[in-house]
């Protein structure tokens, strides 16, 4: 898979992906993974080697992360299932039998104490019948915030006091207070996009507590202080922006996922390197992902 650069642009992953989505650097596997929902593909890059690996899925797969033995489970459109890390084979661990049929799963995190989070999004992105799930510790999930039209997020503070939950159709991120337990309160409008900023969509926080947003029809990736005040902007060259995470050992890299699906020829013509992954320094550290405790 070819590999290109630019003076600002580390790395440019040629993924091809129609959505690529749930950029994750599993530490124990010194791996990135990203999935494409819409291709039913796992992506992984060796980040010692830069070798990229692809996998193919047997339906829609739409995030990844570790567990405290370093095993790998993914949401897929209807359940969470273990994954062999070699073969990359599944096993079920959770249905969602409450889930409607128009619905499938969106994007996932941890908190710092290893409860997992995750959101579940209508396909036709018409309807607010999507919720925000709980999971880990013992608990099989459970839904914790409910009305989502297209779920995205989460991400936690650096501390843990707050979980951010994006409904991307609302162009609007909430922070809730998150406690040891994994319980979520007051519940508030954080941020709100504006028309020309696009659709917020998967988010991570970095070492100083700012918050990263992916900008879908926006062009790049947004930079937030604790305070909710726009810092910094990031521009690629692709329109649909769907995920962030920082990778490397030492955290100080930014991958960047990106998508295909509903744009024109014309628009894929001037962006050819949309559906790509890429890779930049943007000069401040993330913070380690805390793997699910199941």
């Amino acid at each position: 898979m070819p590999f290109m650069q630019d003076d600002t642009i580390k790395i440019i992953i040629s993924s091809q992906c129609q959505l690529g989505e749930g950029a994750y650097f599993a530490k124990a596997h010194n791996c990135l993974f990203w999935v494409d929902i819409i291709g039913q593909q796992l992506f992984r890059l060796n980040w010692q080697t830069k070798r990229v690996s692809q996998f193919a899925m047997p339906e829609p797969i739409c995030w990844l992360m570790e567990t405290q033995q370093g095993q790998l489970i993914a949401g897929f459109e209807k359940a969470i299932y273990h994954l062999d890390s070699d073969t990359f084979a599944r096993r079920l661990l959770f249905s969602l039998p409450n889930e409607p049929n128009s619905n499938r799963l969106n994007d996932a995190k941890t908190d710092r104490n290893g409860y997992g989070f995750f959101g579940s999004m209508n396909k036709q992105e018409q309807h607010a019948v999507g919720a925000l799930y709980r999971f880990g510790q013992g608990q099989p999930p459970e839904q914790v915030d409910q009305h989502y039209t297209i779920s995205n997020g989460p991400a936690v503070s650096c501390n843990g006091e707050y979980l951010y939950s994006t409904d991307s159709e609302k162009r609007t991120i909430y922070r809730f207070k998150l406690d040891p337990q994994g319980g979520l309160s007051a519940k508030q409008a954080f941020i709100t996009f504006s028309d020309a900023m696009g659709f917020p969509d998967g988010m991570t926080v970095d070492s100083e507590d700012h918050l990263w947003v992916a900008a879908w029809n926006g062009f790049g990736v947004y930079r937030f202080s604790p305070a909710g005040r726009q810092v910094q902007f990031i521009r690629l060259p692709a329109p649909r922006v769907t995920s962030v995470a920082f990778v490397g050992e030492q955290l100080e890299h930014l991958a960047i996922t990106t998508a295909t699906v509903g744009l024109e020829q014309a628009v894929l013509d001037d962006y050819p390197h949309s559906g790509g992954v890429f890779i930049l320094k943007p000069g401040v550290k993330g913070l380690p992902e805390t793997p699910v405790i199941l």
